[in-house]
């Protein structure tokens, strides 16, 4: 195995998708150096933080937590631009794996029923091939044994890209376009973590929230992101 990966490697060299140097045969997507020196959010409580009191403004959920922060000007954006667009989804599957666990000591997953990630547009999973959110949820799954739910929420309607918007755009741009699937498990009392790539102004979130409470008025709601975009101040 070490040979032909070896061979492989020679022949198309494989780069690290953070500094771009050459891996070697030992190392997968991001080289030793980069993942030793990946910088983690590191707040200090799962029930009250930043990402939380954004989310306190339209819903009452009980923990929530981000495990880097998502910023053009630092390098490590190369993680998240690799994962949604350059058919990398292995890479969210493993920084969650690697991440979540300082969530997991603060208390994030406790008592969890579900992970459900936010579904992807048909068209967009369609041209990508896969959905990244539930390729992050994966690895939370694999790091706490939770199980994955992808039979709760759908996405009835198709929006434009976020990349581009501001914040109220981004809103606008997200209302109503989640709903619960018919015949779905019952999640009244239970607890479930909702999981997606980058938590920006909350609007995808918060629509989700919304379809989930309208049809389970006591469910229990967590959060999870692998990116948080900085907010203005």
């Amino acid at each position: 195995m070490n040979f032909w990966r070896t061979f492989l490697d020679i022949l198309l060299p494989r780069h690290c998708i953070v500094c771009d140097i050459e891996l070697n045969n030992s190392e997968k997507d991001l080289c030793n150096v980069c993942l030793f020196n990946t910088e983690y959010i590191r707040w200090e409580d799962a029930t009250d933080n930043p990402f939380l009191r954004i989310i306190w403004n339209t819903h009452n959920v009980d923990a929530a937590g981000s495990s880097f922060f998502y910023c053009p000007e630092n390098k490590f954006h190369n993680i998240f631009i690799a994962i949604k667009y350059h058919g990398c989804p292995q890479v969210g599957k493993k920084m969650a794996f690697l991440s979540f666990p300082y969530w997991k000591k603060l208390g994030l997953g406790n008592e969890v029923d579900y992970i459900i990630p936010v579904p992807l547009a048909k068209t967009r999973k369609f041209k990508r091939g896969y959905n990244q959110a539930e390729w992050i949820a994966q690895g939370v799954s694999l790091c706490t044994g939770i199980p994955v739910n992808n039979n709760i929420l759908t996405r009835i309607r198709n929006n434009t890209s976020q990349t581009q918007k501001k914040g109220h755009e981004r809103k606008e741009n997200t209302v109503n376009i989640f709903a619960v699937k018919q015949n779905c498990c019952d999640l009244n009392d239970k607890t479930i973590l909702l999981v997606d790539d980058i938590m920006t102004t909350g609007a995808t979130l918060c629509d989700c929230i919304r379809a989930l409470r309208q049809h389970f008025p006591t469910v229990r709601i967590q959060l999870y992101t692998l990116g948080f975009t900085k907010q203005d101040k």
